[in-house]
């Protein structure tokens, strides 16, 4: 079999999760704020369809690395894991959008996964010194995982405040059509958008410092 090295392009899909997401959470909830419920559904329902594709390249890849075993030792597990399971993440929110069903449930599951990524990212770092780059390893997981989290109360704002004013039944649990605290979720949104936003400039920080050493060191 020939050599393969797909660590770049997982990086790049990586930053393009984090783009997608920032830029769909903003006109989301610019668009909300402005209560402009019909631009704040397209326009995520239009990110929702494009996270799942790239977030489907992801598992793809992901699942490809789970069972070749392409990394030696634990560093395949280090990699694929994570990145299967926050593909599992944005196909999981883009299918629940598209399919018009509540997204909570995924948000619940980002909490999760967001403390797996985030103990991965520790244990790997300070435990067993994996990687050559561990502060720009350990900020991008730190940073991914905080999303992760996150993705809870931003799901809640959706199902509550944007398709649920159309379809109540979405709703976790029945409320009004307008945030009743509207600084505690632009606090709460403000801190997820900040997360993404981390997430992305850790990732190429990590591309920077490591993704191209192997452009440069081919075996």
């Amino acid at each position: 079999m020939g050599f393969i090295d797909d660590l770049t392009m997982v990086l790049d899909l990586l930053i393009l999760v984090t783009a997608t997401v920032f830029y769909t959470g903003f006109f989301v909830w610019y668009h909300s704020r402005r209560n402009d419920a019909a631009r704040a559904a397209t326009h995520l329902r239009e990110g929702a369809i494009v996270l799942t594709l790239i977030g489907g390249l992801l598992g793809l890849f992901a699942l490809w690395g789970e069972f070749t075993w392409p990394l030696p030792g634990s560093y395949d597990l280090y990699f694929f894991d994570p990145v299967l399971l926050l593909a599992l993440l944005t196909v999981g929110f883009g299918l629940a959008v598209v399919l018009r069903l509540p997204t909570h449930f995924v948000g619940m599951l980002g909490v999760v996964i967001g403390c797996g990524v985030i103990y991965y990212g520790a244990r790997a770092e300070y435990y067993l010194k994996l990687t050559q780059d561990p502060f720009e390893t350990l900020l991008m997981y730190l940073a991914f995982g905080g999303v992760a989290i996150m993705a809870y109360p931003a799901t809640l704002y959706v199902d509550w405040f944007v398709t649920g004013r159309a379809n109540p039944s979405l709703q976790p649990i029945g409320s009004a059509a307008t945030p009743t605290s509207p600084r505690v979720w632009t606090t709460l949104l403000g801190i997820f958008l900040i997360l993404v936003l981390l997430a992305g400039i850790a990732a190429a920080a990590y591309g920077l410092s490591a993704a191209w050493g192997h452009l440069e060191s081919p075996p």
